[in-house]
This record gives structure tokens, sequence and C-alpha cells, in this order.
């Protein structure tokens, strides 16, 4: 654990690369062990103010042993950030893998793909970078497909995921405008090559070559503008970019554990070791949902800490009768409840707002704010901000609430489902999605043939975060835990350079002046009687 950019993945690799070392083996399963980070990275990492290297998603791997030998390797995923491949901040890039994929690919192979100059695609804002950094895109490229080779990715796989890639940066650039006779909203003519160049790529049409683009956009009754229309189809247009990319990270994590997996007779016990490497906390310019969602798991992992380190410990002191002074340490359980309590913490007050058609950002906002009037640990934003802030154990965060109700729901336009069964590319298919669309509101018409899209139609997801949570813990605290704490040297990414006050306030939020104070006076090895005896 840590702070964004405090080297929690780079520690995560060395210590994979050392128990393999360990191991004394040089096996195929090893090396294929040793691959998965860098082709995680690839597809789940990407450059933000803090971090160029940070992880969008939190990664829990089991290794599988019998005796000293590894058999088999088991990956978790949890909280992909979506979100990231239709919107990054300032100074923020989308995934790796998009400029990989650039600077890459031949020119034949960008051909193939529909892939024009990375400038124009607005899903990477038309950044790219220097000639330099080109080339370093290059070679990580080359590097991510031997990674595929080596873990076991057929080369058909490894064309239709790059496929799918294409085509949602070229979804992206899909645009609707008013019709003028009807009142329908349409896709723009000027777009029309880039819904051709997505279909192709996503191979959706295995009978006719293109579809029509039918969506309903559930308009205000008291407004119902033609731009909440086209604001609502280019929400199902970023709906679809983020399933499909959500729906190859899932494959590939899928695909690894079968490839992983370990060969052996049920019957034989296996020990296990798991490492967790998780996002680290994060505090920007402009926070939002995603943030929430991120540093809630570092206080949890921050509170499963102090449990283990302060409370069991001292608990088991009082219980051998030794003496011992209490040492007192920052207790940030105020906070989880804040943020998880039923029926009043945060993330109960959004499901529940998230649950009302008529509700807002705006009336979630609100009803904090009047919840938690007077809490030490929330604060209402100042001014006509539509936010709050919270005090974390790291820290205040200011969070800008634009969106929170939308991303909480997760929503998905019900026959979305259609579209990705229609597709002959097999990573597409299995999305279970199980919901009928009621009669339409409003349509889009691209000029094509028959593909649907339901706009109020909705599937709600009630935080899908609390959930991944909850399945996470639940596998920590099940374990025997040893801590590896990540200090980040300095705030300006620079190599050999240690800002003691970065440092020290590290230190001290994450209890580690504490920890080292009961490590000196407490007993910190264990051996068993045997052991002692032997010795």
């Amino acid at each position: 654990s840590g702070e964004s950019g405090a080297g929690k993945t780079e520690s995560t690799k060395l210590l994979l690369q050392h128990i393999m070392n360990l191991c004394k083996g040089n096996s195929q399963l090893e090396q294929r062990i040793l691959q998965v980070n860098p082709l995680l990275e690839a597809f789940g990492n990407a450059q933000t103010v803090m971090n160029d290297n940070s992880s969008r998603f939190g990664k829990y791997i089991q290794l599988r042993f019998q005796e000293s030998t590894v058999q088999g390797a088991k990956l978790s995923e949890y909280l992909l950030e979506k979100s990231r491949v239709v919107q990054q901040d300032t100074g923020e890039r989308n995934f790796h893998i998009f400029y990989y994929m650039f600077a890459g690919l031949s020119s034949e192979q960008k051909e193939l793909y529909g892939l024009l100059d990375p400038s124009l695609y607005r899903y990477i804002s038309g950044r790219f970078g220097t000639q330099e950094v080109a080339e370093h895109w290059k070679h990580k490229y080359q590097e991510v497909c031997n990674a595929l080779d080596m873990v076991g990715f057929q080369e058909q796989e490894q064309v239709d995921m790059q496929a799918i890639l294409a085509g949602v940066l070229s979804l992206g650039n899909v645009t609707f405008e008013p019709e003028e006779s009807d009142g329908f909203v349409k896709v723009s003519e000027a777009s029309q090559g880039w819904l051709k160049a997505a279909a192709v790529s996503h191979k959706k049409y295995s009978q006719k070559p293109y579809g029509q683009l039918v969506c309903r956009a559930p308009c205000s009754p008291v407004s119902p503008s033609v731009s909440c229309c086209c604001s609502r189809c280019a929400d199902v247009r970023d709906s679809i970019a983020k399933v499909a990319y959500g729906r190859v990270f899932g494959w590939i994590v899928c695909k690894i554990n079968e490839l992983l997996a370990e060969n052996v007779d049920p019957e034989v016990e296996l020990s296990e070791i798991g490492i967790l490497d998780i996002f680290g906390f994060e505090n920007f310019a402009v926070n939002r949902f995603e943030q929430l969602c991120i540093n809630l798991a570092n206080e949890q992992l921050q509170h499963f800490f102090n449990h283990h380190i302060f409370q069991l410990e001292q608990a088991a002191y009082k219980e051998e009768g030794l003496p011992w002074e209490t040492i007192t340490f920052n207790n940030n359980e105020p906070i989880l409840n804040l943020l998880l309590a039923k029926p009043f913490g945060v993330l109960s007050i959004l499901d529940e707002q998230s649950a009302f058609p008529q509700a807002t950002d705006k009336t979630f906002v609100d009803k904090l704010n009047s919840i938690f009037k007077g809490s030490l640990h929330f604060q209402p934003a100042r001014g006509r901000v539509l936010g709050f802030s919270i005090v974390h154990y790291a820290g205040k965060v200011q969070y800008d609430a634009k969106g929170f109700l939308e991303k909480n729901r997760d929503t998905l336009p019900a026959s979305v489902r259609g579209l990705f069964i229609s597709s002959v590319t097999p990573l597409l298919i299995p999305l279970h999605i199980h919901h009928e669309p009621r009669p339409t509101l409003a349509r889009v018409k691209s000029g094509h043939d028959a593909l649907l899209l339901w706009l109020d139609g909705l599937l709600i997801f009630l935080c899908p975060c609390q959930h991944s949570l909850m399945v996470l813990m639940e596998r920590m605290y099940s374990a025997n835990p040893h801590f590896v704490r990540c200090i980040k040297p300095n705030s300006q990414k620079e190599p050999g350079v240690l800002d003691n006050q970065v440092v020290l306030l590290q230190l001290r939020y994450n209890g580690l002046l504490e920890t080292i104070r009961i490590r000196r006076d407490g007993f910190s090895w264990r051996p068993s009687f045997e052991e002692f005896a032997e010795r």
C-alpha cells in the first residue's frame, strides 16, 4: 500500500521475481506468471498528474504452491476505471495500450484496423507525444505482443482485441445532430465514416455492413430539447465504449487465469501466497466518483492494517497477562462509518438517490450537507460549488459531485446486449444483460439498417464499488497478512530526491511511527514452543 506513485506496482513485480527465483525453477509457468504484470499494465495503467504509470485498477495475484514448486496462479481485478476510456483531465492520458498501438503497429496493420492519425481521435484528446516518447511506446508495444505470446494468447485473439480497441477510438468520434423534419436526432453526416469504422472494427454486423443507429433519449417532459437528446445519445456512445473496453480487460484476466490454472489432482492440498497491488490514495485538483472509490479502498486497507498491527497485537499481550502500556493510534473507523454506515452513510445515501429518477447530483449533495452537518470528517463545499470534502486518514479531499449519480448507477442501454450479441467477434458476445426495453421517446437515425440502442430502458447496478471492495476485504481478513508500506520520496516524480516533509507526512498518517514503537516495545518474533525448545 501507499500513495499513488509510491512504487507499489514496481515492488509487486520485484516480489514476484523474488518468489519465482526462490522456487529454483525456470519452468514455462513461472515465466508466464512474470509476464502477467507488464501485460496488465498496458491495459490497466495510465499517466496521471501524480504518476506516469498509475494503476487504474486493483489486482490480487494468488500463487499456488505444492511444497516449494509453483503449480498455478489466479488473478482477480477490482474497480477498473472505465471512465478514463472516454475522458481524461489535463495532464493525463488514456490507458497505455492505445498509444502503444499507434506507435507499434505497421502502416498495413493500421489500415487493417482503420486507424488514422492519432491527433484525430477525441478519446485520446489528440495528444500523442514527442518522437522519443513514440519510440518508447513502440518498444512497449513489442513487449506487450511478446507477453501475449508468452502467456498463450492466440494470434486471432490478439487481432480481435486490437480491432475492438480501434473501434472504441472510432466510436468516440461519432457525433449527433437534429433532423429538421421529424424531431429525431441522427448521427451527424460528418461522422458517418467514424460510425462505419467502429462497426467494421467491432464486426457488429454479420449480414449487413452497417446498421441504423436508433437511440431513444428520455428528454425532460417539461423541456424535451433536442440538445438533451443529443447529450443522451452521446452518453450511450460513451457507455458502449466503456463496456467494450471493460469487456476486453475482463476477457484478458479470464484468459490469463485459464492459462495459469494449476494442473494437479484436486485431492492435493496447495498452499498459497497472495499479493494485493491496489491503487494508492489520490488527491487531484479535481476529484470525482472514481477518487472516492479509490480512497474508500485505501481507508479500508488502513483500517485492516490498524486492526492487525495495533488492536489484535495489544489484545494478545493483555490476554497473555504481559505488562504493557497501551499504544494509541489514529483510528479511522469514524471515517469508514461516515462512508459506509447504513442507512445514513455517504454511499447508502448515494444508492438511495440513485434509485430515484428525479434525483440529481444537487439533491444528493443537499442531503449530505443536511445529514452530516457538524461532522468532524465532512465539510460542505463553499459558495456555489457542487461538491463536498471528506477528511480522510491521509488528509482532506474535496470531491466534485458532478456525475456521481450517473456513475453509481453504472447505467447501460438495455438492448446494447443485442448490439454485442450480434457481433461476430467472440470477445464481445458474453455480456449477461437481462432487460427488455420500453417504448421509444426519441430516436436517432444513421441512414443505415437495423441496430437498436435503447436509452431509457436502463440497466442499473447500484454501487459496484461496494460489492467489489466487500469481496476483497473478506479475502484479506481470512489471510495471514504481511504489510509492505511504500513511501513516496517526493511529489515531483524525480529520482534520487528525498523530500523530508513529504516522507514524514506519510509516516505519520500511515501510523508507521506508532508501528515502529509497537515493534520496538512489543514481541514481534513469535516462535512456537517446539522452535524455542529446540534452540
